[in-house]
């Protein structure tokens, strides 16, 4: 689960801003398509509205093309992290216990680098996922981790 350069350098420079807006960056990912874009996720406890998306999407836009700190043409996107979100950081997995997730590795283990389960703990060295197939749970150290989302689930 680890951030680009460039979009480890974003979150950096905009966290600072989104939070004296009362939000808090929930991440930033930068892709390098036929459009390159930089993706922000906000988030709040009281979720996320399209005014305060398109609010940090003007100033944060600003910010970035006054300090340059991107220096090519590039998509800005605001966003909440929606109800599969993706997550950043280990820390961000705590709060999701109990619920499932959908884990993609950098290197596999017994021959998978897909995984969904019951995400039943975290703790500084992996996560441990309760697999629908498999009686016993799996641990996965976070440096094999290369993106992992929550699975919504509606009731």
């Amino acid at each position: 689960m680890e951030q680009g350069s460039l979009a480890k350098k974003v979150s950096q420079f905009v966290e600072p801003s989104i939070e004296s807006m009362g939000l808090t960056l929930w991440g930033v990912e930068v892709t390098s398509a036929n459009r390159p874009a930089v993706i922000i996720y906000i988030d709040s406890e009281k979720g996320v509205s399209i005014d305060q998306c398109a609010e940090v999407s003007r100033d944060i836009g600003l910010m970035l093309e006054v300090e340059e700190i991107i220096d090519s043409a590039y998509v800005l996107e605001v966003s909440s992290p929606g109800l599969e979100r993706k997550f950043f950081t280990p820390e961000q997995m705590s709060a999701y216990i109990g619920k499932k997730v959908d884990v993609a590795l950098v290197f596999s283990i017994e021959g998978r680098k897909k995984f969904k389960g019951l995400l039943q703990e975290t703790d500084e060295e992996g996560l441990l996922l309760k697999l629908e197939d498999q009686e016993d749970p799996i641990k996965i150290e976070w440096d094999r981790i290369k993106k992992a989302k929550l699975i919504h689930e509606f009731k």
